[in-house]
């Protein structure tokens, strides 16, 4: 897709989303104060850069901000430390605002609709809700519309954001997030001038559950994730050697994090393409510290060189991908696929066997492969410790791949 950083329609977008999380999520940390029902009709501003912003009805309920308040907390270029200072002290049992509405100047256009806020307290807040999104604009190269489904979050928390602890800050968090469908549709690279590229999502819901600052369960899928280039685009002619206009994905991933254990478990991470086949792993880690999920860069990092690779397995499924990659390729090369598949089984063999040592659970790993290449349906990789996790620290001290393999077991089961 086009870079649109620097073009006016992204950036009125941006400046939307930003009025957006400012209106969303006004938190407080301040003592209290007198609170009343508050309604404001008709507020209209102008930025300094000419875009226009109209607000037909904003309702507060029990909030503490006066008027001038929250006025002066939604008006475009309003000093940025004002902004903190009043966000850091507000509070409302709940904010609706039926409409937003964005004039650009570069004449963009962008609407949004249903924007509800329940218990904002402290920089939290209970849940939150929009109805929808639309945008419209004209990049550099072509025109540009984003359109957003309902969206719902539960359990937003940014109240370490407010409180400007900087680059320590604990990131915000949230207990549930559900999109029903986003879908963008813009112009292509210059490499196809006057095309469009699409992308979609049919869907996304995520749940966390924590514990202290740290996941403690984590679910997350994302359906019908679609990129649909442009034919003339060089990722369109790529796709379309293999056969395909579109890449549509579902992706899903269970996760479980237990403190006093330093385990950290990743169950059915899976990536489903359609025609294509699927990827599922199944992954156990050990020696990951509390750290690794917290707001230091460097301590995360050391958290994750620290931990260890207990187990994984890996299953593919084809659907067709294995199939079309091997016909291209054997076209490239001014093979026939079955030369080709000859070639690739001779290979992994001789790679499977040196890697492994050439003992009989290498043989019986390369002849699953081998099996797997010659009818592609299904394929698990299998890999446990054979004492202590596997650790980066390991890897980087062996001289060749087969130090790092004496110290897994290595299986592969076709078509099981």
């Amino acid at each position: 897709m086009a870079r649109m950083q620097n073009a006016p329609a992204r950036r009125s977008a941006g400046r939307a989303l930003a009025w957006l999380a400012a209106a969303a999520l006004l938190a407080a940390l301040a003592a209290p104060a007198a609170a009343e029902d508050l309604v404001i009709d008709n507020l209209a501003f102008k930025s300094l850069d000419g875009d226009a912003f109209a607000i037909a009805r904003l309702d507060f309920v029990n909030t503490n901000l006066t008027r001038d308040e929250i006025i002066r907390l939604l008006t475009p270029d309003s000093p940025a430390d004002d902004d903190r200072a009043l966000a850091q002290k507000f509070e409302a049992d709940r904010i609706s605002i039926p409409s937003v509405d964005i004039l650009g100047a570069d004449g963009s256009k962008i609407h949004l609709a249903g924007l509800t806020a329940d218990h904002v307290d402290a920089g939290r807040i209970d849940s939150l809700d929009l109805a929808g999104f639309d945008a419209a604009g004209t990049d550099k190269d072509g025109p540009l519309t984003i359109k957003c489904g309902a969206l719902h979050i539960d359990g937003l928390d940014v109240a370490p954001l407010l409180a400007g602890d900087g680059d320590r800050a604990r990131p915000a968090r949230l207990g549930g997030l559900t999109l029903a469908g986003l879908e963008v549709v813009g112009p292509d690279p210059g490499e196809a001038p006057g095309q469009s590229i699409h992308i979609a999502i049919g869907s996304i819901a995520l749940h966390d559950d924590y514990a202290g600052d740290a996941i403690k369960r984590g679910k997350m899928k994302i359906a019908a994730a679609v990129v649909e280039p442009s034919p003339g685009s060089e990722a369109g002619k790529g796709l379309a050697s293999l056969g395909y206009s579109k890449v549509e994905l579902t992706i899903a991933l269970d996760a479980e994090y237990q403190a006093d254990a330093k385990t950290l478990a990743l169950e059915n991470l899976s990536i489903d393409g359609v025609g294509m086949g699927s990827l599922a792993l199944d992954a156990n880690f050990a020696d990951v510290a509390p750290s690794l999920f917290g707001a230091d860069g460097g301590e995360r990092m050391q958290a994750l060189f620290d931990a260890g690779v207990a187990s994984f397995a890996l299953k593919l499924a084809n659907a067709g991908l294995f199939d079309k990659a091997l016909a291209y390729y054997a076209k490239e090369l001014g093979l026939s696929p079955d030369k080709l598949r000859e070639q690739w089984s001779a290979l992994v063999g001789r790679t499977a066997t040196t890697t492994l040592g050439g003992g009989p659970a290498s043989l019986a790993l390369a002849a699953e492969l081998q099996k797997f290449i010659a009818r592609p349906n299904t394929l698990t990789l299998s890999l446990k410790a054979k004492g202590a996790p596997l650790k980066a620290s390991d890897i980087f001290a062996a001289g060749d791949p087969s130090e790092i393999a004496a110290k897994l077991d290595i299986s592969a089961a076709a078509d099981r």
